[in-house]
């Protein structure tokens, strides 16, 4: 019996280790800048409480993390809609973006994917932030998936690899397009008050870049499965993203 047991013993501390080895978590990488040209800024709500709420659905576990960890900056424009405004009361949302943590309190090891939903903090803190671009590129190099949406794609610009190489080189994927920031958006003046753009960059980067065609209407939504990458050119494509990496994350099982 005591041989026996101690067999079933064994079973029991690997079968333990297995699952505490087992990557059930998602990261999303958001913002702590709060303001743009005096108007309030952050991540942008849909972007953000949309995957989200997909995430959460399928009882994956979330995490948000931000360059100096605490509660997020969350901004919008008044285009929520029941789910949003259902995920936003929830305790667990709040919670999380109350809550958020630096990148040095993460363990690449325990999350399957990284999201980054849009909001332009992400061209200043995130961009620049050594520890949540080397959190980004351990993920991915540990076989995770990547998925952004819209102004969230700046945060890869300078994203590199153990092999030196930018993480966006010779991935096919889209941004938000250039066209649209200097004719539409004047909140960043058109793209005067942002300190770079970001479709020229990720292109001096060897990203094999498709954006938006203003006149033929193609809004990207782009799948780059060998690479595991997804990224979408605009706000409203946070169900899409969030959709085609919980199908990459399917095939890694």
């Amino acid at each position: 019996m005591t041989k026996i047991f101690k067999i079933l013993l064994l079973l029991v501390l690997i079968i333990s280790c297995n699952k505490k080895n087992e990557k059930t978590k998602i990261l999303f990488i958001t913002t702590n800048i709060n303001e743009m040209k005096s108007e309030p800024n952050g991540t942008y709500l849909i972007e953000l409480a949309v995957p989200f709420y997909q995430f959460s659905e399928k009882n994956f576990e979330i995490d948000i993390t931000s360059p100096k960890g605490g509660k997020i900056p969350i901004y919008h424009s008044g285009d929520t809609t029941s789910l949003v405004k259902s995920v936003i009361k929830s305790e667990v949302f709040k919670s999380k973006t109350q809550n958020s943590l630096k990148a040095t309190e993460i363990n690449p090891e325990e999350y399957l994917a990284v999201i980054i939903p849009g909001g332009y903090g992400q061209f200043w803190d995130t961009h620049k932030n050594k520890d949540i671009l080397q959190i980004i590129s351990e993920i991915y190099e540990l076989g995770g998936v990547i998925g952004t949406i819209g102004h969230g794609t700046a945060t890869l610009i300078d994203v590199k690899l153990k092999s030196g190489a930018y993480l966006v080189k010779n991935k096919t994927m889209t941004s938000f397009p250039s066209w649209n920031e200097k004719n539409i958006m004047k909140q960043s003046n058109f793209g005067k008050l942002l300190p770079y753009d970001m479709e020229t960059e990720l292109k001096k980067r060897g990203a094999n870049l498709k954006v938006y065609n203003h006149a033929k209407k193609i809004n990207y939504e782009i799948i780059d499965s060998k690479n595991r990458l997804v990224t979408a050119s605009f706000a409203n494509s946070g169900k899409f993203v969030a959709d085609e990496v919980l199908k990459l994350i399917s095939k890694m099982e």
